[in-house]
């Protein structure tokens, strides 16, 4: 079950798939709500709701330095807080077998309460991951663009591939997901993550004499996943895991491939005079 990093260091080249001998110690969620509270004259609170800076910590502890597996590990390591460091995008799971995420299916009910049977695209990372699914006991998470900041996690009973049908396992979903552009992934995968500002200052990699290293990163999710379209172009969004369904907004024209290539750090740097 080894954990995967999906990124692009060159701005239109090739992916690079960064690998993990070491399983993830830590894999949660730390999501950020940006809200403010505003008691007015009549005692009454107002709520102003910004949106859910949605934010994952990965953690690997104490691997060990003095394995030629530790040494690969940490050589991965170094490429991608590098990579993260100077702006780059990244996809991540924490096991690459089930490295896979849908949208709505095309001219399909969008998801709401109460709903147990979801329609869904293909999955969009299969160019990532072609083996890559879900089954009975896999969980998967179902999430609104982050303004709206709907969110939950259901256990999955079946996904039957000729269909494109995902059915709970009989947990029915708590909200409503019309025009919420939502997508849906197994709970430890996320397609396009990026290292925000307030997470550069503490060094992500720490060694320890040189026997063992730890990596600690906090990551954020990158809103624009959510408007993703798929086209195929050239076969290039096929090499960047799309299918080629489009998404929920036609007047949408980015692909997950160039959101992600579009980091190159080069193309990102800003001049001063």
């Amino acid at each position: 079950m080894a954990s995967k990093f999906y990124y692009y260091p060159k701005l239109g080249g090739s992916l690079e798939v960064g690998a993990f001998n070491r399983l993830v110690t830590r894999c949660e969620q730390v999501d950020q709500p940006q809200r403010t509270d505003v008691y007015a004259g009549d005692q009454g609170a107002w709520v102003a709701f910004y949106g859910t800076r949605r934010r994952v910590r990965m953690v690997w502890e104490r691997i060990s330095l003095l394995t030629s597996a530790g040494q690969a590990d940490y050589r991965t390591a170094q490429a991608v807080v590098a990579h993260l460091q100077a702006g780059g995008y990244t996809g991540f799971s924490a096991d690459h077998t089930k490295t896979w995420v849908a949208a709505p299916g095309i001219g399909a009910r969008v998801w709401s309460r109460g709903s147990t049977s979801l329609y869904t695209t293909a999955n969009l990372l299969a160019g990532w991951a072609s083996l890559a699914s879900i089954g009975s006991g896999d969980q998967i998470a179902i999430e609104s663009h982050p303004t709206i900041g709907r969110a939950e996690v259901r256990p999955v009973s079946s996904w039957t591939a000729s269909t494109r049908t995902l059915a709970l396992n009989g947990e029915k979903l708590v909200f409503d997901y019309q025009d919420a552009e939502p997508l849906l992934r197994w709970y430890r995968c996320w397609p396009a993550l990026r290292m925000p500002a307030d997470s550069i200052s503490q060094p992500p990699i720490t060694n320890d004499r040189g026997i063992t290293f730890s990596l600690d990163l906090t990551l954020e999710v990158e809103p624009q996943i959510h408007r993703v379209t798929s086209p195929v172009e050239g076969g290039g969004a096929l090499m960047a895991g799309l299918s080629d369904e489009t998404s929920r907004l036609p007047g949408a024209r980015a692909t997950l491939e160039s959101l992600l290539r579009r980091s190159d750090p080069a193309a990102l740097r800003i001049r001063v005079r």
